[in-house]
């Protein structure tokens, strides 16, 4: 089962990979790390099935590939959404930062596509296709054996979310985005198992949604400052460098609050 549930991911990786090597529309990186992300939920859903070795191997690997696409995405969001709406264009250095900050994200974007291409995504996929189709092969496939697999591995999945809930409770900011990795999982297996699954299970993929949008901005905001507080300050754009500063620490600010209220909201159950 492993492998029919992992075979749409892999998919979507090898129809894509060619595409991150030239095109510039943001959505492909992303649709490439949703699927990795995904395929490392599997991974872990299945981490008892497997050897152990294997699920540690590959979790890591396709963590790797995950991170080779990071900062473009990153950039993609600092330009496209998060500047605009924190320099208005009528501000007389605001074009000149923009341009600066489209240099950067070309040359992330550039040497992403190397590491990217090193890798050899679509051997990397037929690799991991076959690895786990060897591992699974004597796998019993029965709804009934996947029904009680897939809500033990729900069940395990929520009480990591339900502890990651309580860390983040004192607000912290690493506390916060680990839950956000948290629930991510979770809308995960609950997405691949949906048709094992009782209504009650699937209404919570909503809910999931809803709270992952709220860590996700937030998050959004804290990498943003993160990545504009390296880039050198030149005197050409420096009025719209520290409008653009001010905004996202502001922003971070409301945004955390935010995403604490959608936690005591929005609460996981099991």
């Amino acid at each position: 089962m492993l492998s029919r549930l992992a075979t749409p991911e892999i998919a979507i990786v090898e129809h894509w990979a060619p595409e991150y090597l030239w095109s510039n529309d943001p959505e492909i990186g992303h649709r490439l790390r949703v699927a990795i992300r995904r395929l490392r939920a599997l991974l872990w859903a299945y981490r008892d099935l497997l050897p152990k070795a294997l699920a540690d191997d590959w979790r890591c690997r396709l963590a790797d590939v995950a991170a080779q696409i990071g900062p473009p995405r990153n950039w993609d969001i600092i330009v496209n959404v998060l500047l605009r709406a924190a320099v208005p264009p009528s501000q007389p250095s605001a074009l000149i930062l923009l341009e600066a900050l489209e240099d950067i994200r070309q040359r992330a974007r550039a040497e992403s596509r190397v590491a990217f291409e090193g890798i050899g995504p679509e051997r990397l996929m037929a690799d991991f296709s076959e690895a786990i189709g060897k591992a699974t092969q004597a796998q019993p496939e029965t709804s009934e054996t996947l029904g009680k697999f897939a809500h033990a591995s729900i069940a395990a999945a929520s009480r990591r979310v339900n502890r990651a809930l309580r860390r983040a409770s004192n607000g912290g900011l690493q506390e916060l985005h680990q839950t956000r990795i948290q629930i991510k999982r979770l809308r995960y297996l609950l997405e691949f198992f949906s048709p094992v699954l009782g209504k009650k299970d699937i209404k919570r993929i909503r809910r999931l949604e809803q709270l992952q949008d709220a860590l996700g901005e937030l998050n959004d905001v804290v990498v943003g400052a993160t990545y504009v507080s390296q880039v050198p300050v030149r005197p050409e754009y420096a009025t719209a460098h520290e409008l653009f500063v001010q905004w996202l620490r502001k922003e971070k600010k409301a945004r955390r609050r935010a995403a604490i209220a959608a936690l005591g909201c929005l609460p996981c159950e099991r």
